[in-house]
């Protein structure tokens, strides 16, 4: 399908899209059409949406990034033609949108309508196509666009190169300084990240790491949003007739990929005092940034143990009623950046960040999801995942929260063991 990228004024007139979404009377595997390369995707326990081509795009830079995205998907959906025949999550006009984490990044925050959708939502399959005032013509049959996916052979032992941007002294001396800020005041909490580039003999290909990633972590939320790739455990807003539900994760033990904390360890962790400072540095931040837009109405009374294939983390659920007009996007806005991937307080800790973190964090632990034209939606936050790179590589990134009590060798560890699940799909 040919491509449109277009950086459009959000106050200009958006064009018409013509948009319409038809049920399929099968069972789908969505894994088993993801295409080479699309335009993007968002998996979560076999269901979700993958998407093909660009019927529209809006990219955005600067601290308006957000509203300016917002307000140029909602002129477009107040022009939009669509007819729905499914109406269910995902169906109808939809966007999926990939932001960089920080104000002034270079890296362009993208919104996209895709041309094509392949979607399935509590056993509705559907098929949704896009075009500029032309009316879509509904296929024979939705595999002449999302064909089964040849399977990837695995890669021969020994071909991925693996650069660090530090050494372990070296990333481990940039912990021990953010620490030493902390123990000076400058800040409660930072959550220091360290990047390393990942190359293949072949270029990496995003739908056969899609379909690993969501075969090895069916509970995350897989996604792939413009350079955006990865399975985040973590979500920041999910929106659904008003109601939110927003996911908080902070404070991590590594474990073996198939196994689990022992019931001592386990224990131990919940009853940890560094982790669980982490962890409510993390749920006040959220709680703080829904006032106003939001009433809270449950959030756990503790946190749990959320079990993931190499990881256990302490995590919070918080559930929300949302003020008339407040989209999914602008929740994501609000919480962005939480205590969870910045620190405590906000201003301070990502002065840190910036100051110890030699790269742009581009769209790491920034949002990424999509939503529909209400308004409903689910961003996640872009964790265990990294940047796909022009040359056919892949830059990863990981990072952890620090308080006054951590220590460096453990950080380390921790990143490490972040990175697992894109190594891991890389492999093959």
């Amino acid at each position: 399908m040919p491509s449109t990228d277009l950086n459009l004024d959000p106050a200009a007139e958006q064009p018409r899209l013509v948009v319409r979404t038809w049920r399929i009377d099968e069972d789908v595997d969505l894994a088993a059409h993801l295409p080479a390369a699309p335009s993007g995707a968002w998996l979560r326990h076999g269901q979700g949406l993958v998407a093909l081509g660009r019927a529209w795009e809006f990219t955005s830079t600067g601290p308006d990034r957000f509203t300016a995205a917002s307000a140029a998907f909602r002129a477009l959906a107040a022009r939009a033609d669509v007819v729905d025949e499914v109406l269910t999550r995902g169906s109808g006009l939809v966007a999926l949108g990939s932001f960089s984490y920080a104000a002034a990044s270079e890296r362009a925050s993208t919104l996209l309508v895709p041309e094509a959708v392949l979607g399935v939502h509590d056993g509705e399959v559907f098929l949704t196509l896009a075009s500029r005032d032309d009316e879509p013509s509904a296929p024979a049959h939705f595999t002449s666009l999302f064909p089964a996916a040849p399977a990837e052979p695995p890669l021969p032992p020994g071909r991925l190169t693996i650069e660090a941007d530090h050494s372990p002294d070296e990333y481990q001396a940039l912990v021990r300084e953010a620490v030493r800020a902390i123990r000076a005041g400058q800040a409660e909490k930072v959550v220091l990240s360290e990047t390393t580039t990942v190359r293949t003999a072949e270029p990496a290909v995003p739908g056969a790491l899609l379909a690993r990633l969501t075969a090895a972590y069916p509970s995350t939320w897989t996604y792939h949003v413009a350079d955006m790739i990865g399975a985040s455990p973590e979500m920041l807003a999910q929106v659904q007739d008003g109601r939110l539900f927003s996911r908080v994760l902070a404070g991590t033990r590594s474990v073996a990929d198939v196994g689990e904390l022992a019931a001592d360890d386990r224990r131990a962790f919940l009853a940890d005092a560094k982790e669980l400072s982490e962890h409510a540095y993390a749920i006040d931040s959220v709680l703080a940034r829904l006032e106003g837009i939001a009433q809270v109405e449950h959030r756990s009374p503790e946190p749990f143990v959320l079990r993931l294939p190499g990881l256990e983390h302490l995590a919070s659920d918080v559930t929300a009623q949302l003020s008339e007009g407040v989209t999914s996007l602008d929740v994501a806005a609000r919480l962005h950046p939480s205590a969870a991937v910045s620190g405590t307080p906000r201003e301070a800790a990502d002065e840190i960040i910036a100051r110890l973190e030699a790269r742009d964090r581009g769209g790491y632990a920034a949002p990424v999801g999509w939503m529909d034209a209400r308004g409903d939606g689910q961003w996640a936050i872009a964790l265990r995942g990294g940047h796909l790179l022009e040359d056919g590589g892949v830059r990863l990134q990981a990072g952890g929260g620090l308080v006054a009590a951590s220590d460096p060798v453990s950080e380390h560890a921790e990143v490490l063991a972040k990175c697992r699940p894109m190594l891991r799909a890389l492999r093959g």
